[in-house]
């Protein structure tokens, strides 16, 4: 259970890396830390303080809890290969669905 869990969770980021990738001006595992980096300094002064840096990891977590809840779809707190697999499901065909109306 416990590595279905961490496999679901790198699926959603890897699915968020490849999106920011085809939205953004730039390439790869370099422009994603550079995307990170620019969100992380808040104060846009070319540095990410320790404030900051604990700011964007919370940020993180949150929109992880948030994400685990959204999967959890009976609510009890713990993820079945059902609930991950439908999730998944869900999030291709929205993907799918904004990669269609982008292009027409």
């Amino acid at each position: 259970m416990r590595n279905l869990l961490v496999l679901t969770l790198l699926a959603g980021f890897s699915l968020g890396a490849a999106a920011d990738h085809h939205g953004g001006d730039h390439d790869g595992k370099a422009g994603h830390h550079k995307g990170m980096f620019k969100h992380a300094d808040q104060d846009g002064d070319g540095a990410v303080s320790t404030e900051e840096h604990e700011q964007a990891l919370e940020k993180m977590a949150d929109k992880r809890r948030e994400r685990f809840s959204k999967m959890d779809s009976d609510g009890n707190g713990s993820l079945t290969e059902e609930e991950a697999r439908a999730a998944k499901t869900e999030r291709h065909e929205r993907m799918k669905e904004k990669h269609q109306q982008k292009h027409n």
